[in-house]
């Protein structure tokens, strides 16, 4: 029987098509198969071309390493360049679906780099590489937070600190509990661009801009300033809409909380972590405002 062998850094990546299941159920079962082998031959090909393997497909979901078996001491920065080419290439499928009468797809990713043990799993009728401990199971959970914060992905601060900062627009989201062996608040950041040696363009800097107010934003917040926090979330939410056309969900988020934490205070053990099971809404006192996105 095979058994994991080695103990070894790498970089984890997981990947989930968003609403996947109202997708199947509007395609006939051929049109799906057709939709799901374009998609995992393009984002295989990414993944083999920055120096992953792919360890298994789940349903719609890929599962990637990075470092191991093939050695990559940049396995960290490798993983998330595949996975702002994948979520580009992306774009270029929904391109080819159109033509074919089939639906657009999106991808929420996550990305986590720490210790594992890795090698053949199975009997020797049946083997597969693949990961295992704790580390192994962070980066789908990075995946699923996406859908809170209304990102496309997430990295850990384990990955974030082996990125050169200098090339990528990179934006502290929030602290949570990944609870990956001990439980401790991490920051989670979302990629929003590689620069790589190209000039950057308006756009860039712009998103590096509020990247930077979001940053200064989630300090207040950290720090128990929630009136300040929930007015500098409120300008991060209506510069992106206004200058660069986007509903950042992030912000809009963290300006509700910081504004039900006025009135809540957490306990003094909080670190920056949200403690409730759901979103502060109406019940609370905390009222939707308007965001203006411009097309």
């Amino acid at each position: 029987m095979g058994h994991l062998s080695t103990r070894e850094s790498v970089s984890l990546f997981f990947s989930d098509m968003a609403s996947f299941t109202s997708i199947v159920e509007s395609l006939k079962p051929e049109d799906t198969l057709v939709l799901l082998s374009r998609y995992f031959n393009d984002m295989s090909d990414v993944i083999d071309r920055f120096g992953g393997v792919v360890i298994e497909f789940i349903g719609d979901a890929i599962y990637a390493v990075f470092g191991a078996p093939i050695r990559n001491n940049n396995h960290a920065e490798a993983c998330v360049k595949a996975m702002l080419k994948m979520q580009r290439g992306v774009q270029k499928i929904n391109h080819w679906s159109q033509q074919l009468g089939l639906p657009h797809v999106s991808i929420r990713c996550g990305v986590h780099t720490g210790w594992v043990r890795v090698g053949n799993i199975g009997f020797h009728s049946r083997l597969k590489f693949g990961c295992m401990g704790d580390n192994a199971n962070v980066p789908s959970r990075l995946e699923e937070l996406n859908k809170s914060y209304g990102t496309g992905n997430l990295i850990s601060e384990a990955t974030w600190n082996r990125l050169p900062r200098e090339e990528f627009v990179l934006r502290p989201v929030d602290f949570v509990d990944l609870s990956y062996g001990e439980e401790l608040e991490e920051m989670v950041f979302e990629v929003i661009q590689h620069l790589g040696s190209s000039r950057p363009s308006p756009r860039f800097i712009l998103r590096d801009t509020l990247s930077r107010k979001y940053e200064r934003a989630l300090k207040l917040y950290v720090d128990r300033k929630f009136d300040k926090a929930a007015g500098a979330f409120r300008e991060v939410s209506l510069q992106m809409g206004q200058h660069l056309g986007i509903f950042d969900k992030a912000s809009v988020v963290m300006r509700k909380r910081a504004s039900y934490y006025q009135f809540h205070p957490p306990p003094n053990t909080w670190r920056g972590i949200w403690n409730l099971s759901r979103e502060p809404d109406e019940k609370d006192g905390i009222n939707e405002e308007a965001v203006f996105v411009c097309i």
